[in-house]
């Protein structure tokens, strides 16, 4: 690309971070359309977490949103929207569910019902027995009605006129479970209702028919591991027989409404289960026959009903229906449509019930390749933004901390993501959505081409820069051969104003909304280790510089990026500050102990604290990434002289879409020490910095619980608790804080970082000259007591 042609896109990229067209310019989809194309992908996401179809491996949640969302982001009209949910909801061939126009009436249901007792032959000869609850109110007792029947065929109507727990309870208790106890001839247990539940989100690349992480060698799985299933929600309910009375030689056909107490209704329809009985109901069928729903508001006036719980029969299925549904009744009288068709249907063999036995199991099975090789369509661009939505939305332990609202965030990313029909504002995109849960583990990655995509923000200029008291000073400069003479005019220290005319102000500001950070430290390490100078590779820029009270001008290439990393670990320093780093472990004048703790593995720690044993006070360098993901652990069990919380994890547990219910499970966490005694009781100080992030945070706060440790450093990044994966389409990857880390006092780790004690600020000289500012405070520190 000509050179000059891109730096008019680079000003333009700088400006406005490619600002997407206004919608009306691009497709004329006004509020209205942008809330029908949210509530879509709304409505997908509670079908494909929570509609009991999705885990018994039929549907595929991916396919199922492509294939009906059609022509809706063309042309979200009321009749599309309505066409596309209901496509989706058909998909489940659940009867149960539906969408349907709001119902605006407040009159409560009224249902006739029997008023008092009544005991009746029917003209078939069937005998007819009305129990209203009502009828209990004066200690009504049943025990002999049934001994007394003169017919074997016998119509029991329950139906209640309103809902009174005391009376529907004696209702059941004194004649409803005496009576089926009588038929049945074995323990009965009554319908039970599943769900999936969550405990955190399973990463989405990862295979789901294994364990994230290896049992040891007694099979025991690490605190850790997600667990996704099917839940059944007992209750312990079940009725036993009883030898005193015989009532199985009857037939019998129960007459309900929704009335009916809830415990006589569920007996009712194990016993049908079981082939024992029918069924008749009167008026519309609660909803807890069938399981839980969850009713959304949508727009045009609309409400989707959807199964978030299922019923499971004792037999492992999902149970008979009533026989016979009927509207609600205007008279209860001998001639009434439901007792007439209760008669009718004691004339006829029961019909057998045959249920397909259900799966106990979670079958989920995860898309993470999407049907392109370049430029994702508009469609699949909706499917990551609403996958990304949804498992924010769902599972984030720390939405709270997202500043913008996320119950609306679709309407502000549904049109950058209409109009991002190019890789680079799709990219964008991304990067604006990423970054904004405000949590430092949602980094963008292309698993193809790395942070960028190829040829659009993939270099770098060979230097880089730090902030210091608000301004950003150049701190080191890459030695990149190619342009040696241009960098040579460069001075370390030399402070940064502008990139091609636009102030270093400015560019900050803009990135400010599109780098993943949980707070300020986060931030300032993404821009200044990566995006401040970024750029397509080989394209030139004008640097701006003030040394002296000067200002000067120098155009220089960006290279690779990967070349860019490369030559950071080369940069000559002005003065030459004698490493420290390398051996991990030494012991330092005044029999200072040093332990850089993220270089070394578990299995050294023997012979770490075997060489340290006699110093008494301990430098861990804690800074970094750790190789071994448990030395944190290891290394606390060390120096832990009694078993002792030091941290705990909060795991958001859900199993339905209504978030006002949903639970926080806790998983403490535990340090047992080492019988090896060679690392105890000595006095520790412990070194930290922006760097530090999940793990390397985490293993800050293991040792910070079993000593009284002096923390020393700068804020880390703030980013805790299991990186989950979500993928979206073209290639990309992201990822989330899957649960909280808190201090045993509350304090949470997200946002915060850990806890410091003694704070190092930056300075010019120590950035210039790469000395460790916070390793020399440590030492003075010490040296001082």
């Amino acid at each position: 690309m000509n050179s000059t042609i891109y730096l008019k896109l680079l000003k333009v990229f700088l400006f406005s971070f490619i600002i997407i067209l206004p919608l009306r310019s691009l497709c004329q989809i006004n509020n209205v359309g942008l809330e029908r194309i949210s509530a879509y992908g709304k409505v997908w996401g509670v079908i494909n977490y929570f509609h009991p179809e999705m885990g018994k491996g039929k549907l595929n949640g991916d396919s199922l949103f492509l294939k009906h969302l059609s022509y809706l982001p063309e042309n979200p009209s009321a009749i599309n929207f309505k066409r596309s949910v209901a496509g989706m909801l058909g998909e489940l061939h659940d009867p149960q569910i539906s969408i349907t126009e709001k119902y605006t009436s407040t009159d409560e249901m009224k249902l006739t019902a029997r008023k008092q007792y009544a005991y009746h032959l029917l003209p078939g000869k069937q005998l007819y027995l009305a129990l209203p609850q009502t009828a209990f109110a004066k200690g009504l007792n049943t025990d002999s009605i049934l001994r007394r029947s003169p017919s074997q065929k016998i119509v029991v109507d329950l139906r209640n006129a309103d809902l009174n727990n005391d009376l529907g309870l004696k209702q059941y208790k004194r004649f409803v479970q005496p009576l089926i106890a009588g038929i049945i001839h074995d323990m009965m247990l009554l319908p039970t209702e599943r769900s999936f539940f969550y405990k955190g989100l399973m990463r989405q690349d990862f295979p789901q028919d294994i364990n994230l992480f290896d049992p040891d060698k007694d099979g025991n799985v690490d605190h850790l591991q997600v667990h996704n299933g099917l839940r059944n929600v007992s209750e312990g309910a079940y009725l036993l027989p009883v030898d005193v009375e015989n009532y199985s030689s009857y037939r019998y056909c129960f007459i309900i409404n929704r009335f009916t107490n809830i415990n006589s209704v569920k007996a009712i329809m194990a016993l049908r289960n079981r082939n024992r009985c029918l069924v008749v109901f009167d008026g519309p069928v609660p909803d807890y026959l069938y399981g839980t729903f969850y009713y959304m508001n949508l727009p045009d006036g609309l409400v989707a009903k959807i199964r978030t719980s299922e019923v499971i029969y004792e037999d492992g299925t999902l149970g008979p229906a009533p026989d016979l549904v009927i509207s609600g009744q205007s008279d209860t009288t001998l001639h009434s449509l439901s007792v007439v068709s209760a008669g009718n249907l004691l004339k006829m063999p029961i019909k057998l019930k045959h249920g397909h036995v259900e799966n106990t199991v979670l079958v989920r099975k995860p898309s993470n390749k999407y049907a392109t090789n370049g430029m994702p369509g508009v469609n699949l661009r909706l499917l990551g933004l609403f996958n990304f939505w949804n498992t924010i939305h769902f599972f984030s332990p720390n939405k709270n901390l997202i500043a913008l609202d996320w119950d609306t965030a679709l309407l502000h990313f549904i049109p950058k993501f209409l109009a991002a029909d190019h890789e680079d504002k799709y990219f964008m995109a991304l990067m604006e959505l990423t970054a904004s849960i405000k949590d430092g583990h949602a980094i963008l990655i292309n698993t193809v081409t790395g942070r960028s995509p190829s040829g659009f923000m993939d270099g770098n200029l060979p230097f880089a820069c730090d902030q210091i008291d608000d301004k950003v000073y150049i701190t080191s400069i890459m030695p990149d051969s190619a342009q040696h003479a241009i960098l040579s005019q460069l001075n370390y220290g030399d402070e940064l104003i502008a990139i091609d005319g636009l102030p270093v102000r400015s560019i900050i500001n803009k990135w400010e909304p599109l780098l993943p950070a949980s707070n300020a430290a986060g931030f300032k390490r993404e821009l200044y280790a990566t995006w401040l100078t970024a750029g397509a590779v080989n394209s030139e820029a004008k640097i701006t510089l003030v040394r002296n009270g000067r200002q000067k001008n120098i155009n220089l290439k960006r290279i690779n990026r990967n070349d860019y990393y490369n030559l950071w670990g080369k940069v000559i320093r002005p003065v030459s500050v004698p490493a420290i780093f390398p051996p991990v472990c030494r012991i330092l004048d005044g029999n200072i102990g040093y332990l850089r703790m993220n270089r070394i593995y578990t299995n050294q720690l023997d012979s770490l604290a075997n060489l340290l044993r006699d110093c008494k006070k301990i430098i861990v360098d804690a800074r970094g990434y750790p190789r071994d993901g448990s030395i944190g652990t290891n290394l606390a069990t060390y120096i832990a002289s009694k078993t002792d919380t030091v941290s705990y994890d909060e795991f958001p547990f859900v199993t339905g879409p209504n978030l006002s219910k949903r639970q926080m499970m806790i998983d403490y966490s535990v340090i047992a020490p080492k019988p090896n005694p060679n690392l105890k009781h000595q006095q520790y100080y412990i070194l930290v910095d922006e760097g530090n992030q999940s793990q390397g945070e985490w293993n800050i706060i293991a040792l910070q619980g079993v000593t009284k440790a002096v923390t020393i450093g700068r804020t880390t990044a703030g980013a805790n608790g299991m990186a989950v994966t979500v993928t979206l389409p073209g290639n990309y990857t992201t990822f989330f804080s899957g649960f909280g880390e808190y201090y045993t006092d509350h304090i949470p780790n997200q946002k915060n970082g850990v806890k410091i004690d003694i704070e190092v600020k930056k300075t010019l000289k120590a950035a210039i000259n790469g000395e460790d500012d916070i390793f020399n405070k440590a030492l003075s520190i010490i040296k001082e007591k």
